[in-house]
């Protein structure tokens, strides 16, 4: 693969987007051991430009009017491959001024995904589900934040995460479904009490997924990054870090 010239200046590089909340603003926090941003990164160094879109605090109610702003044009760069990843705010308790009604979660992802401007750049996406939260952890976040108790719930957040994948099925996206995969890792199954919430007691390997009952631990990055490539290793085998030509030669193979 060369790098294009447009008049007299260089193309960057293919993008692989991360649009989401403060999850994704921080996957790129290496002080936190492991961060999934940073290890895509570095798996698709001198591949792709993975590029970290995430706002902190932000629904897909304020996804939507941002969107057009987030993804560049395709006479700029041409985005390879895209995760929109949101719905840990939207999930917030009704009445909470990040609250977004399931529905109009629902509409509004589909939306982002048929947003002119994605379709457009015609990316691969990779929608990823809200995460379960942990509602003891959280007791202690939202006490922090002064935020009125419960801002969030176990129940709420499994809802959220059915329905992003519910959207994923309807419009034919690949679906990283997070909240399965952290509640796969403490061997929770249906009909039990629900892990993470009030109802079943506190566990210590489904809180080590977390920082504070919503955002990421290290190990809870590493799902989120494991899950990525496995997504995209089912669907885009080509489009794999080990599998993707660098941009430029390496040095050996570099004119001299």
């Amino acid at each position: 693969m060369t790098v294009e010239i447009e008049g007299g200046a260089f193309k960057p590089y293919d993008q692989f987007i991360l649009f989401g909340d403060s999850i994704t603003q921080r996957g790129c926090n290496q002080e936190l051991g492991f961060a999934f941003h940073a290890a895509l990164q570095e798996s698709y160094s001198r591949r792709l430009d993975v590029v970290n879109r995430g706002l902190a605090g932000y629904t897909t109610a304020h996804a939507i009017k941002v969107f057009e702003n987030c993804i560049p044009p395709p006479h700029v760069a041409t985005v390879r491959l895209m995760t929109i990843f949101f719905g840990a705010n939207d999930a917030c308790v009704s009445g909470h001024n990040q609250h977004v009604p399931v529905a109009q979660y629902k509409e509004n992802l589909s939306s982002i995904i048929q947003h002119p401007a994605t379709v457009a750049q015609n990316p691969r996406i990779i929608l990823i589900t809200p995460p379960p939260i942990n509602e003891y952890q959280l007791e202690e976040f939202d006490a922090a934040k002064d935020t009125p108790h419960p801002s969030r719930t176990a129940s709420s957040a499994r809802l959220y995460a059915v329905t992003a994948h519910e959207v994923g099925s309807t419009l034919n996206v690949p679906v990283v479904d997070l909240w399965s995969a952290f509640m796969k890792l403490t061997g929770w199954r249906e009909g039990q009490p629900l892990i993470g919430s009030r109802a079943a007691p506190n566990n210590e390997t489904f809180a080590g997924l977390f920082t504070d009952g919503l955002h990421l631990s290290p190990a809870g990055n590493r799902i989120v990054y494991d899950e990525i490539i496995k997504v995209i290793e089912a669907n885009w085998p080509d489009q794999t870090p080990h599998i993707l030509p660098m941009v430029f030669p390496s040095w050996v193979e570099a004119p001299k």
